[in-house]
């Protein structure tokens, strides 16, 4: 019952089955090892490009907007669609725009000259919010995964 609270924040969630049903619903077509991955890959992207790589192959409309990458898209469509009210996707939503706003703002210092201060950000506020966003999937993943309850008893 304590993993759905945490996600779903229904004191006495007496729907246990509907309410994952509703996430395993949502996630159709989100792989979230390979969405985990993909997050986790952007900071080797990051230090790569303030490296002076430049075939970091780093999109800055992609980078700056939190719709534009695969894991965006599918948050402003069909999971905001069906868990856009409760407080784990809420948190998945808020740590992903600040994942990509923080990444933004590396690419702004970067380009003003400050790669110290852009390795930093990578290196504290980057990486903080890259950990919420996985911290964030890894809980959906528990939720899907958990095995149903019986009718009648919660999870």
């Amino acid at each position: 019952m304590a993993l759905f609270r945490r996600f779903f924040g229904a004191e006495g969630a007496v729907h246990d089955n509907q309410l994952q049903a509703e996430a395993v619903d949502a996630v159709q077509g989100l792989d979230i090892d390979a969405a985990v991955a993909a997050h986790q890959q952007w900071k080797q992207h990051l230090l790569a490009h303030l490296a002076g790589h430049p075939e970091a192959g780093l999109d800055v409309e992609q980078i700056c907007r939190d719709d534009r990458c695969d894991l965006g898209r599918w948050i402003h469509g069909q999971a905001r669609a069906r868990l856009g009210t409760f407080p784990g996707f809420t948190a998945l939503l808020s740590h992903h725009r600040m994942f990509h706003h923080v990444a933004c703002n590396v690419l702004a210092l970067e380009r003003a000259g400050k790669r110290g201060d852009a390795r930093r950000m990578v290196a504290d506020q980057f990486e903080a919010y890259s950990d919420r966003v996985t911290e964030d999937l890894r809980l959906l993943q528990q939720v899907v995964n958990q095995p149903r309850s019986e009718p009648g008893r919660s999870n």
